[in-house]
């Protein structure tokens, strides 16, 4: 059975920085997934990239792989603030990356990862097989969607969660009624708005929280004062992101409350315009109850201490998304029952790892560990390096040990991408 030292399963942001920098530093290793999968086929075009240009960068453990170096090499107007940076440019911008420096992405599916006598046995979605000594989980929000139990157990025809489009064309001429106050719903309703749809938002909230413009010709003392942070302007921000070992060194339940209030929904400054007094926003409301009736969706909704019933065609819940690992379908029995989990969050070791030697989780399922900065494609700039010199330590060890007592061990197979490094 073919073998290797470390699987990275999932080719998307995390994914592939984490394998460019495995490949730098010697480790052999494969990395499954279709890349940047969700970012092409989950999320609508037209859409604009939420986060600033120059904190959606994919980290390479080399200079000349950021979306500036990018824009250079397409003659593509670069601002690191204030750029209108589209997703399609994002996505071409991401699969150079991977072109560049992981091209031996396997596009395949894990099916199933059980253990055998401390190792990671994996089946593929292409019928093959993969033993590795090592495994990290970098699959984003893949799983993780979270509807109202309200709109649970109605037919997908007539209900559906935000994070499961790509083309909108369908919704051209129909009654939507989009639930939430974030920028997914916000987005969508614009885009659809724009393209015919008859559009209604039913937020929570009393308000909808709209991000400041920047100001893209202020002066260094202004920076000082309020720098531009990788998931959001301020210092508050700018530690969040920069210093996540920080927000690990917290009580656990101090990060679980920062988590779950901070850096909540809202709506891109770029997308108020295209939102506010073009779309019906219903503030303070609640759905109490939905049921099908004649081929329409019909929901009882309370605003205001005022109920009305509403009927649409189609009701989108973008209502976000909740961490939880046992929906990770191919993760065997065994492994749910011993990796520790507190309401399907992994509590995880300085260097990503779960209690489950060997195994490491990376992404958005590692912000209760790490923070915020987690949700963001820029937390892949802390946690490439860190999961790679991890591994690498690991690595070197297992190597000497394979030598020392003739342990064969997992070894190098045909296609990996890493050699030996004691070889070189």
């Amino acid at each position: 059975m073919p073998t290797t030292d470390t699987v990275i399963i999932g080719a998307g942001p995390y994914g592939l920085s984490l394998a460019a920098h495995l490949s730098a530093t010697g480790v052999p290793h494969q990395i499954l997934g279709k890349p940047m999968q969700a970012w092409r086929e989950f999320m609508p075009p037209g859409m604009l990239m939420r986060s600033e240009a120059f904190a959606s960068n994919l980290y390479a453990p080399k200079r000349g792989y950021t979306v500036e170096d990018y824009c250079l090499h397409k003659g593509i107007r670069y601002q690191p603030v204030g750029m209108h940076f589209a997703l399609e440019t994002f996505v071409d911008y991401a699969l150079w990356f991977q072109t560049q420096l992981v091209s031996h992405v396997r596009p395949v599916d894990v099916l199933d990862m059980h253990r055998v006598d401390g190792h990671f046995h994996l089946n593929l979605s292409d019928g093959s097989s993969l033993v590795a000594r090592r495994a990290v989980i970098a699959l984003g929000l893949k799983g993780f969607a979270k509807t109202p139990a309200v709109l649970q157990g109605i037919p997908k025809d007539y209900v559906s969660h935000s994070g499961e489009y790509g083309s909108l064309t369908w919704a051209q001429q129909k009654d939507i009624v989009i639930v939430g106050g974030g920028q997914s719903a916000l987005g969508l309703a614009a885009l659809m708005h724009e393209i015919g749809a008859r559009i209604r938002v039913f937020v929570r909230e009393p308000v909808v929280t709209w991000n400041d413009k920047p100001d893209i010709s202020r002066g260094m003392i202004s920076k000082l004062l309020t720098p531009d942070g990788g998931i959001g302007p301020g210092w508050r921000s700018s530690i969040a992101a920069e210093f996540p070992f920080l927000f690990r060194a917290l009580d656990r339940q101090r990060r679980k409350e920062i988590v779950e209030t901070s850096w909540g929904p809202s709506g891109a400054w770029w997308l108020r315009d295209r939102v506010v007094d073009k779309i019906d926003v219903v503030l303070g409301s609640e759905i109490r109850h939905a049921a099908v009736e004649n081929d329409q969706i019909i929901l009882r909704i309370v605003s205001k201490c005022k109920e009305s019933r509403i009927a649409a065609g189609h009701v989108i819940a973008a209502t976000g998304f909740k961490t939880d690992m046992t929906r990770h379908a191919f993760l065997s029995k065994e492994i749910i029952d011993s990796i520790s989990l507190i309401d399907g969050v992994p509590e995880l070791a300085r260097n990503f790892e779960t209690n489950i030697g060997g195994l490491y989780v990376i992404g958005p399922a590692a912000a209760y560990s790490f923070g915020p900065v987690m949700r963001f494609v820029y937390g892949a700039k802390y946690a490439a390096p860190h999961v790679a010199r991890h591994i690498k330590r690991l690595y070197r060890e297992d190597v000497k040990t394979r030598r020392g007592v003739g342990d064969v061990g997992v070894g190098t197979p045909s296609g990996d991408t890493a050699v030996d490094p004691a070889s070189r």
